[in-house]
């Protein structure tokens, strides 16, 4: 049976949200994220939505990129953990059925939403009419890739997969909440060293993953599973499709996340504790992995040419731009 009433996801949170990916900047909430700071002191690393000023970003969607687990959090029966058994599906329906507007902390207008339901999150469009993007290859990307890292990352925590499969015909993912606060979401009370510190500790983890060569029979880039209609789906950019699959000569083919935002990074007491969102990860090069960083997955200086920004802001908007630009 599902325990609703000790679950933490009945929580209130507003429907107002922001969107949490790289891709998504804008000069207002640019402007927001970094000014917080000027007259707001809080530990970075604080959960307590009590202790969140109300300037702070996200201080109205309180279940989003801050974590600490509670005794009353909805927790999953281990016993339907990766189980596709009739009994298991109805019990992961019923899980779908518990996520709603409050806990959603991120719409998406095509694809699914996102929801934090106690001790895990939720990925389903069971909230949409129709499902308009194909996630079943996407699904075992994430988790094939989370098996790989887990094989090579030493201290930082990947989410266990709790259920990858279809409910009423739609692909849901359930997976891990890992506790911490999300890099993005801490970022405004940061000082240049701690900043420093975590783009120096994202490079040491990009370094074990790329320790990860390609295996033999895998000849050019591409995802750990790959989907023979990626291009077609729904699920790539078009420009990060481009080069992707352009000139196909890496010669350095390894493990790589190919989505490390600072909004998929975990943080606590000044580390990188956690690594989420590895639905991107595949077989790429160093300097490819590099490429679409900084033209996919970063805010770029094209980008607001018109947005009256000095150069000390479009420098502090840009900081993890350049996570790529050493040698592995």
């Amino acid at each position: 049976m599902l325990d609703v009433e000790s679950s933490s996801f009945n929580d209130s949170a507003s429907t107002h949200f922001f969107p949490i990916t790289s891709q998504f900047y804008t000069h207002e909430l640019f402007h927001i994220h970094f000014t917080s700071t000027a007259t707001e002191i809080m530990n970075p690393y604080t959960t307590n939505p009590k202790h969140i000023p109300k300037s702070d970003l996200y201080a109205d969607i309180p279940l989003y990129g801050r974590y600490s687990p509670r005794s009353d959090d909805f927790r999953v029966d281990v016993q339907h953990i990766n189980s596709s058994s009739e009994e298991s599906i109805q019990y992961w329906a019923a899980v779908i059925g518990l996520c709603t507007e409050s806990n959603m902390i991120f719409p998406a207008d095509e694809g699914r939403d996102v929801f934090a339901l106690g001790s895990v999150i939720v990925k389903s469009s069971h909230r949409h009419q129709h499902e308009k993007i194909d996630y079943p290859y996407a699904d075992a990307n994430e988790v094939q890739a989370i098996a790989i890292a887990k094989s090579v990352l030493d201290g930082v925590k990947v989410p266990n997969i709790y259920f990858s499969g279809k409910i009423n015909g739609r692909a849901v993912l359930i997976q891990e909440r890992i506790p911490g606060v999300c890099l993005n979401v801490a970022l405004p009370y940061l000082s240049e060293a701690q900043k420093n510190s975590f783009k120096l500790q994202a490079r040491e983890i990009l370094r074990q993953l790329h320790a990860i060569k390609a295996p033999s029979n895998r000849e050019t880039r591409d995802h750990i599973v790959p989907d023979p209609k990626i291009l077609t789906s729904g699920r790539l950019n078009p420009r990060e499709a481009h080069i992707l699959f352009s000139a196909n000569i890496d010669q350095d083919m390894s493990f790589m996340h190919n989505d490390f935002t600072p909004s998929n990074c975990i943080v606590n007491d000044d580390k990188i504790v956690g690594l989420i969102d590895w639905e991107m990860a595949g077989y790429l090069g160093w300097k490819t992995a590099g490429e679409i960083h900084r033209k996919i997955r970063s805010p770029r200086r094209e980008q607001y040419v018109h947005a009256n920004l000095d150069e000390g802001e479009l420098e502090d908007m840009m900081w993890w731009n350049d996570l790529y630009d050493v040698l592995p």
